[in-house]
């Protein structure tokens, strides 16, 4: 292993961004220790002071994989956490901790071959633990993780969700309507039994249980949403006002919670059989906690986890969990573009929690590249995937407000500014006509006002100038190789083979990134391959960076629809060479999955935007 440096020391800036699960386990000194989730973060998130500061979850494993994570209310250090397979990494397990994430061990179960675990849930003593694979199986410890079975819980069904209420299971089958309930799931399990409270027509739309309480919407004649106080036993008369939508359930010291939530309203009930409308922090509440000091925390998948103390006004707070895809300096600001949208931050951070000056959206609004005008920093374009259209944009104040100057319904994958004359653009894009692929630039030379597209027959991820040439475009296509373009992307000229999926120039030095680093001193007439010292195989290298003659590469794991994850990324690299040979300067990166690099010279910063770890910089 390589040897770790001060200079290696990571900072996290942000932005704030997804979570799912916030549980609140309470300690032995009456105090309380919060664990949060989110769906992209490795590990995930953890406080003891109310949520005032947070701590990244150290993971078992660096590289990108979905998890679920779980705390244990008898203990509140130990934790349990599945991760899905990662292909070329490692198979889909369970951890469990006993000392908030510091250690972790792997447990001795694991899923049928093909399959990962996708959920994990605790019985509120933590002895018994119950592992959910994507297809509905079941696996159980009832020692709190030292020996696992495979336990026919639900009679032969596939489970879609589950959840333990006191010592009793409430599941929903994959492929069947309505809940079940397992008596004495902690004990001595009984056969699954249907959960009367759907008439003849209705349907189950959504649920959620918490502590003693199963809170289910129920579409159909007379539906609306149904309560049940006693783990299913009885149930309450529909709630016909509170129709559609979702619902979720909370436990706490004073009693269980529900918050229904519907297009038109959110609801959170008063304890006493009422329901007041309250506000949401984002577009649908994820989860939520009652505070034992008071006050709320309450989950957004998109906009992150926030604090409230009336339902009315949120601050967002700690967690940096975006999936950053594209980094920029822009004047006097940091942005970063995410599969939810972009972020922004003036250049001198002073607070994690950015602004998204277009929003931020589950789906449809994934900025996939980023391009700044070097002689004006103020310009800035952008692509970006809205809905089933990608469209370029221009920002002329550094990214606070943006332009559409395009918009297709095809794929764009990179984006370039001329050097001299910034009124000239290329994207490259591909899309499908009359079952033909269409794959290549395309370009304008008024600003977006009109556009040319030029087929090439293959995509590229990575645009670079030729330093030589204004009007020159060396062109990276994953599977097919280096290009180069004389005439700004109208005829192009094939380079080399090898996979190509990043280029860069350093001085008259041509580097392309893809499964190895390869430089060429003679405009890729030939090229060498650089030495990656304790190389572990193939790397996946996605974009350079440079600042003062010294070179970073990011590595990143990624797949492609023909071709599943071959490697997992081992972060930033760096080369004081020139890029002869590289060394790992990674050091204390929370996730290996690196997608983005840039260089701040005025501030001095190396930014690196992280696949669920949002923005983290190293001084240079």
């Amino acid at each position: 292993m390589s040897t770790r440096t001060e200079a290696d020391q990571w900072d996290s800036v942000g932005p704030y961004s997804s979570a799912v699960t916030v549980e609140c386990l309470p300690t032995p000194d009456g105090d309380s220790l919060l664990l949060v989730s989110s769906p992209t973060a490795v590990g995930g998130f953890w406080s003891d002071d109310s949520g005032e500061t947070w701590q990244r979850v150290e993971p078992p494993t660096r590289y990108p994989v979905g998890t679920c994570l779980v705390g244990n209310h008898a203990d509140p250090r130990r934790w349990w956490l599945s991760t899905t397979a990662l292909p070329g990494a490692h198979a889909s397990g369970v951890y469990r901790t006993d000392d908030k994430g510091a250690r972790w061990e792997r447990l001795d179960v694991e899923p049928p071959a093909s399959e990962s675990f996708q959920s994990i849930s605790a019985h509120h003593e933590g002895q018994v633990v119950v592992a959910v694979t994507g297809s509905g199986h079941t696996f159980v410890s009832r020692n709190g993780g030292d020996d696992w079975q495979v336990e026919d819980l639900s009679g032969g069904r596939e489970v879609f969700k589950l959840a333990f209420l006191g010592d009793d299971l409430v599941f929903q089958p994959l492929r069947e309507g309505g809940l079940y309930a397992v008596r004495d799931a902690a004990g001595e399990p009984q056969p699954p039994e249907p959960l009367e409270f759907l008439n003849d027509g209705q349907a189950l739309h959504s649920w959620d249980g918490a502590g003693q309480t199963i809170a289910a919407v129920v579409m159909g004649p007379g539906g609306g949403l149904v309560v049940s106080q006693n783990a299913g036993h009885t149930w309450d008369a529909p709630r016909t006002d509170l129709h559609g939508g979702t619902v979720v359930v909370t436990a706490s010291h004073s009693g269980d919670q529900i918050l229904h939530q519907s297009s038109t309203a959110t609801r959170l009930d008063s304890g006493d059989g009422s329901f007041r409308k309250v506000k949401r922090p984002g577009g649908t509440v994820a989860d939520f906690c009652p505070l034992p000091e008071g006050g709320w925390l309450a989950t957004d998948r998109v906009h992150g986890l926030h604090s409230t103390t009336d339902w009315q006004r949120f601050n967002r707070v700690g967690v940096p969990a975006a999936s950053v895809t594209a980094l920029a300096v822009a004047e006097e600001a940091l942005l970063a573009g995410t599969d939810t949208g972009l972020f922004r931050t003036p250049a001198r951070i002073t607070t994690p929690d950015w602004q998204s000056p277009d929003g931020l959206s589950a789906d449809g609004n994934h900025v996939v590249a980023l391009a700044v005008q070097a002689d004006n920093p103020s310009l800035v374009w952008r692509t970006r995937r809205i809905n089933l259209q990608c469209a370029a944009e221009r920002s002329t104040d550094g990214g606070e407000t943006w332009q559409q100057r395009g918009s297709w319904p095809d794929g764009i994958f990179a984006v370039h500014i001329h050097p001299q004359k910034p009124e000239r653009i290329l994207h490259s894009f591909g899309y499908l006509h009359d079952d033909k692929e269409v794959l290549g630039v395309r370009t304008t030379t008024d600003g977006g006002d009109s556009w040319a597209e030029h087929d090439h027959g293959r995509f590229y991820l990575g645009l670079v100038a030729d330093p030589g040439n204004p009007d020159g475009v060396w062109m990276a296509s994953y599977t097919n190789g280096l290009y180069y373009s004389a005439d700004f992307g109208k005829t192009f000229t094939a380079k080399t083979t090898e996979e190509a999926t990043a280029v860069h120039f350093a001085g008259n030095r041509l580097l392309i990134g893809g499964d190895a680093i390869r430089y060429s001193d003679d405009r890729g007439t030939t090229f060498h391959t650089a030495t990656i010292e304790n190389n572990r195989g193939p790397q996946r290298v996605v974009a350079f960076a440079q600042h003062d003659g010294v070179l970073f590469a990011a590595t990143a794991s990624i797949s492609y629809p023909e071709n599943p994850v071959a490697t997992a990324g081992r972060g930033v690299l760096r080369s004081r060479d020139n890029g002869k040979t590289w060394q790992d300067a990674s050091g204390n990166l929370p996730s290996l999955d690196v997608r983005a690099l840039a260089v701040d010279p005025g501030q001095r910063w190396l930014y690196a935007g992280l696949h669920g770890g949002s923005v983290h910089r190293l001084a240079l």
